[in-house]
């Protein structure tokens, strides 16, 4: 393999995928910007697979279906949502199946409102139950830009995705040290 082939293998690997489930492309462009910023901040050389899913794609069972393929190796479930202020039904319907057909074990669930007070509305408190029910994460928009425990959590996803270090055994490293000190043993 070339060091081409292995330096593009290693940034596939410091991925994360995000899904955005939102009814305000302009919100949702915002959520994607807010996940880049922590990527950056967290210094660490990884990026977000961020996909775009329209609230309203859910009402289609075949769409639902569809988002519910490309979302369930999703490491993070932003739903960032302007002008809904309470889950409608197949939005709960769509993250119950989710739930159970997620293939990532620690995904987590954001939500971001538009709201100063977003943890009063109905949406933030539905999402956070749903989370604590399904042992997920739950993540706000202010945790997001003002604490450290979102820049923590996205830096161990994007440490549980690099590849194991390989364990060098005792003698190989023996075998590469360098000799040992001459006149040591008594027959020298």
């Amino acid at each position: 393999m070339n060091a081409i082939a292995t330096r593009e293998k290693r940034l596939f690997e410091m991925t994360l995928k995000a899904a955005v489930i939102y009814d305000d492309f302009d919100f949702a462009a915002r959520a994607a910007a807010l996940l880049e910023r922590v990527a950056i901040r967290a210094d660490e050389a990884m990026k977000w697979d961020v996909k775009p899913w329209r609230l309203d794609v859910l009402k289609t069972s075949s769409l639902a279906n569809a988002a519910l393929g490309e979302t369930a190796n999703a490491d993070l479930i932003v739903v960032a949502l302007r002008q809904t202020h309470s889950p409608p039904d197949e939005l709960r319907g769509w993250l119950e199946s989710w739930a159970m057909k997620r293939q990532t074990v620690d995904a987590a669930v954001m939500v971001l409102c538009p709201e100063e007070n977003a943890a009063s509305t109905p949406l933030w408190r539905e999402l956070k139950e749903f989370a604590e029910r399904h042992g997920l994460p739950f993540l706000g928009s202010r945790i997001l830009r003002d604490d450290g425990d979102s820049m923590d959590f996205v830096h161990g996803l994007w440490q549980q995705k690099q590849p194991p270090q390989p364990v060098v055994p005792t003698l190989e490293l023996l075998a590469g040290s360098s000799r040992p000190p001459r006149h040591w043993g008594i027959n020298e």
